[in-house]
């Protein structure tokens, strides 16, 4: 991983964003999102949905979610669930523990021992804005290490030294990097526009994402091609629009037979890919502090 991230930083920025653009082409035209794999390459799960950031178009709808905690019994089923599917055979590359920030679960130690117990061989990292770090104490320290957790932080241009934190994490014996390039370069976001009337072609929209077939969620036994879909409830609720969640969005993992059911699932578009335009996507957008006005989500001229 040291080796990696050693790389990563050598590859210049501007071939990061150039990267970045063809990426949506390129997988349009291999097809990729829509071949089967054979593990999920990542599993995200909430911790929280909520965040002491307030970042402009946040796109897991952060600013507008209330203070919501993910049950540590509800985690643990899920878990018990998916390692039950998995049988003996790791077929997840990596967990990520995010939110929201993470971080302002007054339970993520346990969590950690709990997605460390049912899976022994998969890297699990913590996503973080960083920011709380200091406050931890001995036993956060302690269930990093006990369970091999790795910590990534995405630094964001606010008033605080990131970099002294990572001496802080590194001195602790437990495994630090940035997130992407955000260690040498200034946080920026991606606005895909929602298309509130979803009339998008959802197929080529899941074709040209990069998130789909890669970045899947796992919300309360429910399993999503991306973390747009659990938490776009929240974008609803503000704005009073309609964006629907059909049952077909997501996977009952309780109800499943098998892991293949799932891998089955993952490759294919969901309903909701109607709503986002992913040829609309506008890349390289500053950071900012969000005013919750919808056109942060959906690209709106004011």
């Amino acid at each position: 991983m040291k080796i990696l991230n050693a790389l990563k930083g050598m590859v210049p920025y501007r071939l990061v964003l150039m990267r970045r653009e063809l990426l949506p082409l390129w997988a349009l035209w291999t097809r990729k999102n829509m071949k089967r794999k054979d593990m999920i390459e990542i599993l995200h799960f909430h911790l929280v949905d909520h965040c002491n950031l307030n970042c402009r178009g946040c796109d897991n709808f952060s600013p507008l979610a209330p203070e919501t905690y993910t049950e540590l019994s509800v985690f643990e089923a899920d878990c018990r669930r998916m390692a039950q599917l998995m049988g003996t055979k790791n077929r997840i590359k990596e967990i990520q523990l995010l939110g929201g920030e993470p971080l302002l679960h007054p339970q993520v130690e346990m969590f950690m021992d709990v997605a460390r117990r049912y899976f022994p061989h998969t890297p699990v990292n913590l996503v973080s804005n960083g920011l709380l770090l200091p406050r931890q104490g001995d036993s956060f320290w302690e269930a990093c290490r006990r369970n091999k957790v790795h910590i990534v932080v995405t630094k964001y241009p606010v008033k605080f030294d990131y970099h002294k934190v990572a001496e802080l994490v590194k001195s602790k014996g437990v495994a630090f990097s940035f997130y992407g390039h955000t260690d040498v370069v200034e946080k920026t976001m991606v606005c895909v526009p929602l298309d509130l009337e979803g009339r998008q072609d959802g197929r080529d929209s899941f074709l040209r994402c990069a998130r789909a077939n890669r970045c899947i969620s796992l919300d309360h036994g429910k399993l999503y091609t991306c973390s747009l879909i659990p938490y776009v409830k929240y974008f609803n609720q503000k704005f009073a629009t309609k964006l629907a969640i059909e049952p077909s969005d997501y996977m009952d993992i309780h109800q499943a037979d098998s892991f293949g059911q799932i891998l089955d699932f993952t490759c294919k578009p969901a309903p909701f890919c109607r709503y986002c335009n992913l040829k609309g996507t506008v890349g390289n957008i500053k950071f900012g502090i969000s005013r919750h006005e919808r056109s942060e989500w959906t690209g709106e001229k004011n």
